[in-house]
């Protein structure tokens, strides 16, 4: 009989998922082990099973984690000031989640934050083999980019943003830079590099995009 969790299980599943964060970014999707994450949490393995199906179901519930997480900390900064005063090296170190996210401590740490390429090789394969996974995945990066969005939307109606840019256009193609700026960064690019090529990036960006 798996050795059940004392607490609701809503707090069950969120510290199964917390935990599962730290081997999921440390050790990739596929070298992180389900009895390694019970053993953590002083668990059996049957006992996570009675909440996540499958290491899969996990992973995805980690990366949905992740994206609302640093989602707060992209929300509290677009709230902080109007475009104008956003300093390029801010926006940078908000969207990449460089030093520190004020959300949860398991992001502090730089190698924790972009972890293994396993881990985003793993995302890619399981939303090519897992139809839920990748309806799942599509949904949360739309989110994030409406997010962003309606800030925008909102910066326009007050009179910040040119009328005729299009909010949508603007957040998913910032989202896209991010991205691949992301993956040069797995590559092997210094952070200094990503951090000059996005300020230059975002500089055009702003100044075409601003009423002045």
């Amino acid at each position: 009989m798996p050795k059940v969790f004392p607490e609701y299980r809503e707090e069950a599943k969120n510290r199964i998922i917390k935990q599962s964060v730290k081997f999921f970014s440390e050790k990739g999707y596929y070298k992180t082990k389900m009895a390694e994450i019970a053993e953590c949490l002083g668990v059996s393995k049957g006992a996570i099973y009675q909440y996540f199906k499958s290491k899969e179901e996990l992973f995805l519930e980690v990366i949905k984690f992740y994206v609302e997480y640093t989602q707060k900390d992209l929300v509290a900064f677009l709230n902080s000031r109007p475009p104008k005063d956003i300093s390029t090296d801010e926006f940078f170190d908000i969207m990449f989640n460089i030093e520190h996210s004020t959300s949860f401590e398991n992001f502090k740490i730089l190698d924790k934050l972009f972890p293994p390429l396993d881990f985003k090789l793993a995302m890619s394969e399981l939303m090519t083999s897992n139809p839920l996974m990748k309806e799942e995945m599509t949904k949360y990066y739309k989110d994030s980019i409406k997010l962003m969005a309606d800030y925008f939307e909102n910066y326009k109606i007050n009179g910040f943003i040119k009328k005729d840019i299009d909010s949508f256009s603007l957040s998913m193609g910032i989202t896209s830079i991010q991205d691949g700026l992301m993956a040069a960064m797995q590559m092997g690019i210094e952070i200094s590099e990503i951090r000059k090529s996005w300020k230059e990036i975002t500089k055009m960006i702003l100044k075409s995009t601003l009423v002045e």
